[in-house]
C-alpha cells in the first residue's frame, strides 16, 4: 500500500491566525459529487464533540473526524468549509475523487488503521 496522503482545509495561516486558500473553487457541476464523496467515505477517527467554525468563532459545528478513502485522509472540515463557504479541498484531492467516478470502494481494515496512524502520528 503507498503512503497515505493527509489533505487539510487550509494552505497556511496568516500572521493573525486566520487561514489561507489559495485553491481553484470545485466546478459547480461536480460539487455535490465532491461533497457527497468526501462526507460519506469511512470515519476513522471522531471526536463526540465540534470544533469552532474558523471564519464564524461564535459557531461550534465543524465535525471533528477525520474520513478515509484509502488513498487520502482528510478531516470533517474540509466538507464542512466546501458546504457551509465553497472553500475548496486541495486541487489533488478533487482530481482523485474525479477519477474514482465520485465512488468510494471498498475501505479495507489495513487502510483505515493507516488512516488513524496517519492523523495519530
Amino acid at each position: 500500500m503507498s503512503e497515505l496522503r493527509l489533505s487539510a482545509p487550509f494552505d497556511g495561516r496568516k500572521p493573525d491566525g486566520k487561514p489561507v486558500v489559495n485553491r481553484p473553487a470545485v466546478d459547480s457541476d461536480i460539487q455535490e459529487q465532491v461533497l457527497s464523496y468526501l462526507e460519506h467515505a469511512p470515519v476513522v477517527l471522531s471526536a463526540r464533540s465540534f470544533d469552532a467554525d474558523e471564519f464564524d468563532p461564535a459557531k461550534r459545528d465543524v465535525p471533528l473526524n477525520f474520513h478515509t478513502d484509502g488513498v487520502f485522509v482528510w478531516p470533517g472540515a474540509v466538507p464542512y468549509y466546501l458546504r457551509k463557504y465553497g472553500l475548496p479541498p486541495e486541487p489533488a484531492l478533487i482530481q482523485h475523487i474525479a477519477s474514482r467516478g465520485f465512488e468510494i470502494g471498498e475501505v479495507d481494515e489495513g487502510a483505515r488503521e493507516a488512516a488513524v496512524q496517519k492523523v495519530t502520528g
